[in-house]
């Protein structure tokens, strides 16, 4: 059996030689070459398949009064939105989370708690929103407001750290990471209320009537 494969596999070769009119040398360097060929082929092919594509896990946690709890059971809307406006030369940009007790469009007459950054003069780059510190103060012309809209309401105090929005780029973009705490007066309840907050990888929409906040760019 295997002197008749030899014969065979000699006579094949022979078949080839003969067609290329080559040599015994000239066969060796044709197998070397196809080697090689076969090995970038493969290489190719092994090097064209796709990475996992990166999913970052969003996070939301919020604590009133020091009780955390999860805003998706207390709030029937939770929606983002962020963008920018040219206002006198001066580039706005806004990000604002906004949550609804009831179901409905979204209202300013409507119970909600509010978060929102507003920069009045923030860098054309192209970004959604500047990193930095924003107070109920304004430093650098950086707003911030943490607060349930009511009759009377105030804030306190508040700083809102935003980290990132979108900058580090990749699987970044289009998401907010950022801290707040502050301080505000509750209409509802008739007293102050401290808060806590953190979002980490948190979409940012681009629907400006997502939240009643919209006008705040003007």
């Amino acid at each position: 059996m295997i002197n008749k494969f030899k014969n065979w596999h000699k006579g094949i070769m022979k078949s080839y030689m003969k067609k290329l009119n080559i040599e015994t040398y000239g066969l060796a360097w044709l197998s070397w070459g196809k080697g090689i060929l076969m090995g970038i082929i493969l290489m190719m092919l092994l090097g064209c398949s796709k990475d996992e594509e990166v999913v970052l896990e969003p996070v939301f946690e919020i604590a009133l009064d020091g009780e955390s709890f999860d805003p998706y059971e207390r709030y029937a809307v939770v929606n983002t939105f962020g963008g920018s406006n040219w206002v006198d030369g001066k580039l706005k940009k806004i990000f604002i989370l906004y949550l609804q007790i009831d179901d409905g469009n979204p209202r300013l007459d409507r119970q909600h708690f509010a978060l929102y950054t507003l920069d009045s003069d923030a860098n054309d780059d192209g970004e959604l929103l500047d990193v930095g510190t924003y107070t109920w103060e304004s430093p650098d012309d950086k707003y911030a407001g943490v607060e349930i809209p009511g009759d009377g309401e105030y804030i306190v105090w508040n700083e809102v750290i935003v980290q990132d929005a979108g900058q580090l780029g990749g699987a970044h973009t289009g998401l907010i990471c950022l801290t707040a705490e502050g301080e505000f007066y509750n209409p509802y309840i008739q007293r102050t209320m401290t808060v806590s907050m953190k979002l980490e990888n948190f979409p940012i929409g681009v629907d400006i009537e997502a939240t009643p906040y919209g006008y705040l760019l003007n």
